[in-house]
């Protein structure tokens, strides 16, 4: 009887400990993503920090952009009918950094092909994240201007009408100096989309739409293990009180024995 009680409780709190586990993961993604410092092209202005991304078990990614290019917005021109420099699309990747982007955040269904887009105006609306075949280049924005990088920055081909979804601009700092990161914070829930749900990595990437910095990386889906059976979970229950019971009689044992 001693072994099969021993057995018992061994078994028991390893499914605990397991089921432990589960309820703990509060995340499935919860990286930071760095860009190298005073590495823009054109100076400070076009400066991104860094990329913190959070995947909570509710399906709600958060990707929040820190970066000095919120308060140039759609003020410098790439030349005569290339259209002015404004925020780029967040590119997605649900098949890891060797495959292309196969979903975007678009920030605007604005003309993307000219200064209008991502105004100012449109600012704190809301975006779609949709499916996509293709992205464009920062030379295929501009008009092949040359005054501008080769990076990929919004989305092309879209698939589907997408789900719309949340994008805000929080100006943390009101002065223009080299330490202003403003944030860009990206809000989408992705239960339902087959593609998330399978991977086992993300890879993101956001610039402005001239690329001259650009914060990408890819991150790990740290999935937790099945929930457990509800017969484990009775299992469980019963292992605590079966532990209780023999602890008090321990206890209890102890207590006589001192006595005497």
């Amino acid at each position: 009887m001693t072994l099969i009680k021993n057995v018992f409780k061994i078994f028991a709190v390893t499914a605990f400990f397991a089921s432990a586990n589960v309820f703990a993961a509060d995340f499935l993604v919860d990286t930071t993503i760095n860009d190298a410092n005073d590495d823009a092209i054109g100076g400070w202005k076009y400066e991104i920090d860094k990329m913190d991304v959070q995947w909570a078990n509710d399906g709600l990614i958060t990707v929040d952009i820190y970066t000095n290019f919120v308060d140039y917005n759609n003020e410098y021109g790439t030349g005569r009918g290339n259209g002015n420099i404004v925020l780029g699309d967040l590119l997605i990747g649900t098949d890891g950094a060797q495959s292309p982007f196969n979903y975007a955040f678009v920030l605007s269904d604005a003309d993307r092909q000219r200064q209008k887009y991502w105004e100012k105006s449109h600012w704190d609306n809301t975006g779609t994240l949709t499916e996509i075949s293709s992205t464009l280049t920062a030379k295929e924005f501009h008009n092949n201007s040359n005054k501008v990088q080769d990076g990929q920055v919004v989305a092309g081909n879209t698939v589907g009408t997408g789900q719309q979804s949340a994008w805000s601009v929080d100006r943390q700092n009101t002065g223009r100096d080299r330490n202003n990161y403003d944030l860009i914070s990206f809000s989408f829930n992705v239960n339902g989309i087959d593609a998330f749900q399978n991977a086992s990595q993300l890879a993101f990437s956001w610039a402005m739409s001239c690329a001259n910095d650009v914060v990408d990386g890819v991150v790990s889906v740290n999935r937790p293990t099945s929930v457990p059976e509800p017969a484990t979970v009775l299992l469980m229950l019963a292992a605590f009180g079966f532990m209780a019971k023999s602890r008090k009689t321990n206890t209890t044992a102890k207590v006589k024995n001192f006595s005497a």
